[in-house]
């Protein structure tokens, strides 16, 4: 049987009354963490121009986009409310198989429910089980990368659109032979690399877009009859033998039972950037509020980590000294030493401390972050770590070392792992709820009234008739937010 075979069963075949109450929860908290980073994100840079490219293009109106206004087609809708989504690169991450999925899963399942007509609890599954369709392939995915197999490459982009494809054939109401077919077209378009966040551009920011339409597209033409390849996981120029040549997984391996869905593993973030600054983060803003530290008592910082202490298939990507370039945001989110700097100035990682015009105008923090130390070694290192025996990659339980010098000679250190920030247990609802209150009222659009019913709406979505229901329970009846009366 060709391995898709078995991710299709998953997707819609899964009975409804086999999705526990966890896992839609789980989905309900992802649903209103999408929503506030998607407030959050409409003023970043790049989102305006991309949601004005599909309403240019026009054409049939599915689906509505998010906090903009308008309908376009599905695809396109999906593309711009992904963008938005994943504009802050603040939304949930699934760290087994490192992939961004609520940011092209949701988007996807709020377009395809809203023309398919799907109910409440039907949304909730179809994300519940899109998600489970991507992170089976990407757990194996994840940990079958070594060296420089696949170092190139984001996860999220080669994997993540199994999950769209999955959720929306499963609110299509696809069989299993469309859903295989729509599965294998899906990967005849995987792609997506780093080179965009390498060089610290907006396009990072769009390429879980890209991998959403595409799927879309995939699973539209599947249901006109086009076939796809079904050996698309195992064949030889399957998924893991071209992008990191490995032996794929095993039925058996696909199908294996847990007693959790993989809704429930995934993380919201509790700091803005990327997740591999978070261990430094947490230690600075610890160091900062024990030690009552500022500018005046520290003397050096310096960051160490030990050679493994990041994925083998890529680069450490917040690595290196702090250069300001064309993008201040970009390059704040994805530098260790500036997220550093920033806790420990300012104590806090909050939205309004990484907007442009705020990075450039706080020179205290960005000279700080311009002087922190990457460290090559450092006396009396940090001990390796306890490796959990468990599915997350060994390196979320490497040290993160940060060390602040102070001008009286003192030596401070804190050690954190990512796993102390990015397990699941740290986020539960209070947690996401609060986050989301903030997103809301950092985007300078949505009153607190305004939240309060989103709230409310996301916690009561299983009861709503469908989409359209969902969004006027939340004031969204034409848009989120009608920009045009606030801007």
């Amino acid at each position: 049987m060709p391995l898709l075979e078995s991710l299709a069963r998953i997707a819609v075949e899964t009975p409804p009354e086999s999705i526990t109450a966890e896992a839609r929860a789980a989905a309900r908290k992802l649903l209103l963490d999408t929503l506030g980073v998607s407030l959050a994100g409409w003023s970043a840079p790049g989102v305006r121009a991309v949601f004005e490219q599909m309403q240019e293009w026009g054409g049939q109106e599915d689906a509505r986009l998010l906090v903009f206004g308008g309908r376009c087609p599905a695809p396109n809708a999906v593309f711009a409310n992904s963008a938005l989504a994943h504009a802050l690169d603040f939304d949930d991450i699934h760290v087994p198989s490192s992939l961004h999925i609520s940011c092209m899963v949701w988007p996807a399942v709020l377009a395809v429910g809203e023309i398919t007509g799907a109910s409440g609890r039907e949304l909730l599954d179809a994300a519940v089980l899109g998600v489970e369709t991507a992170c089976r392939v990407g757990n194996f995915y994840d940990q079958r990368c070594s060296g420089v197999s696949g170092r190139g490459f984001l996860q999220t982009g080669v994997v993540g659109g199994f999950g769209v494809t999955g959720a929306a054939c499963r609110l299509l109401d696809y069989d299993r032979d469309a859903t295989l077919n729509a599965l294998g077209l899906t990967y005849s378009q995987a792609g997506g690399n780093r080179q965009a966040l390498l060089d610290k551009t907006l396009g990072k920011r769009i390429q879980p877009a890209f991998t959403a339409r595409n799927a879309l597209w995939a699973v539209e033409l599947a249901g006109r009859g086009l076939s796809g390849p079904p050996r698309a996981l195992e064949g030889a120029a399957g998924l893991f033998p071209v992008f990191i040549h490995a032996e794929p997984p095993t039925v058996e391996d696909l199908e294996k039972k847990h007693d959790y869905f993989e809704i429930e593993r995934c993380t919201v973030k509790r700091f803005i950037g990327c997740g591999g600054s978070y261990p430094t983060t947490l230690a600075a803003l610890e160091l900062s509020k024990e030690y009552d530290l500022s500018r005046e008592k520290i003397g050096r910082v310096g960051i160490y980590w030990p050679p493994d202490a990041f994925e083998p298939n890529g680069a450490n990507l917040v690595g290196g000294r702090f250069k300001l370039g064309a993008t201040p945001q970009v390059d704040a989110q994805f530098s260790a030493a500036y997220c550093a700097a920033l806790a420990l100035l300012r104590r806090e990682i909050g939205l309004a401390q990484f907007t442009n015009e705020q990075i450039l105008r706080d020179t205290e923090v960005l000279r700080l972050a311009e002087e922190v130390e990457i460290l090559d070694a450092v006396q009396n290192p940090p001990p390796p770590g306890n490796i959990l025996n468990d599915d997350y990659p060994p390196h979320i339980d490497k040290p993160h070392l940060l060390i602040v010098w102070t001008r009286d000679g003192r030596e401070l250190r804190r050690v954190h792992t990512n796993r102390d920030v990015l397990d699941p247990k740290f986020t539960p609802w209070d947690v996401v709820l609060d986050k989301f209150r903030k997103c809301a009222e950092f985007s300078g659009i949505c009153p607190p009234a305004q939240a309060e019913k989103i709230v409310e709406a996301v916690e009561n979505v299983e009861r709503s008739a469908g989409v359209a229901d969902f969004y006027k329970a939340c004031g969204l009846h034409d848009a989120l937010v009608e920009l045009e009366q606030t801007t």
